[in-house]
């Protein structure tokens, strides 16, 4: 039978062959009772973002001004090049930035997209109204990948800055990502936490430990004293210089 199955995937090309695997694997993993529940998380999480982003495209929420009010309040004098303050809504990853920074919270004195959600009661299912306080209450960091678990679809973060570890679902990732302790990867992502089910949103900003500007960074920041606003647009601008690391998302808060 073995011999039978390698003759047949001899004529499968390597893509073919990697698309054959991911869907073996999605199909075992599918059939998990945590892995339901994150399925169920992130489609629910995905309809209310989608709310969210006609909010904001309608111009009910304005980008513009809060991005400004946000920059007036963080010290950006040693940035050399502030190009990255110019986003495309269209694209992939700008789209994420721009999710990530306006939809939760990451500075005090500006409403996220979810705060006023809450307030306002912009959304009445009860489901939707529980995503939303974890989203509230999620946790975003620069993490370093410490760890896998390629079975059950966990991978392990460090947070960069205060050592504390997570353990998240990520079935894409996990299927992925090689520990390779001489050259780590870090992950800026925001956690978010429901029903027990840990995951991250997928935010676009992915970088290894040979990164010289993003190993600098680490090593000067006073992370006491700057808020998540000022690591985000950071990190990001460090990781569309990324020269050593290809990354694909399978959506948009997914990573592969």
């Amino acid at each position: 039978m073995d011999d039978v199955l390698e003759r047949i995937l001899a004529n499968f090309s390597e893509e073919d062959r990697a698309r054959l695997f991911f869907n073996a694997r999605q199909y075992q993993l599918n059939r998990k009772a945590h892995i339901k529940k994150y399925n169920k998380f992130r489609k629910l999480q995905s309809e209310v973002i989608d709310s969210m982003e006609n909010y904001i495209l309608d111009g009910k929420y304005d980008i513009n001004k809060y991005l400004k009010d946000m920059t007036s309040k963080v010290n950006f004098d040693k940035l050399k090049d502030k190009r990255f303050f110019n986003f495309d809504y269209d694209d992939p990853d700008d789209r994420t930035i721009l999710d990530e920074l306006f939809i939760y919270k990451n500075i005090e004195g500006i409403p996220s997209v979810t705060e006023i959600y809450l307030e306002k009661n912009k959304l009445r299912n009860e489901d939707k109204v529980k995503m939303l306080n974890a989203m509230n209450n999620s946790y975003v960091s620069l993490f370093k990948i410490v760890g896998v678990d390629r079975e059950d679809a966990y991978v392990i973060y460090e947070d960069v800055f205060t050592k504390k570890r997570y353990k998240i679902i990520d079935i894409a990732m996990s299927g992925s990502v090689v520990i390779d302790k001489k050259r780590p990867i870090y992950y800026y992502n925001r956690i978010i936490t429901i029903d027990g089910i840990s995951y991250g949103t997928g935010i676009h900003c992915i970088m290894t430990g040979d990164n010289k500007e993003l190993i600098n960074f680490i090593k000067k920041h006073d992370y006491k004293k700057s808020p998540d606003f000022y690591r985000c647009l950071m990190l990001y601008a460090i990781s569309k210089k990324e020269e050593n690391m290809e990354v694909s998302y399978n959506n948009r808060y997914g990573y592969r």
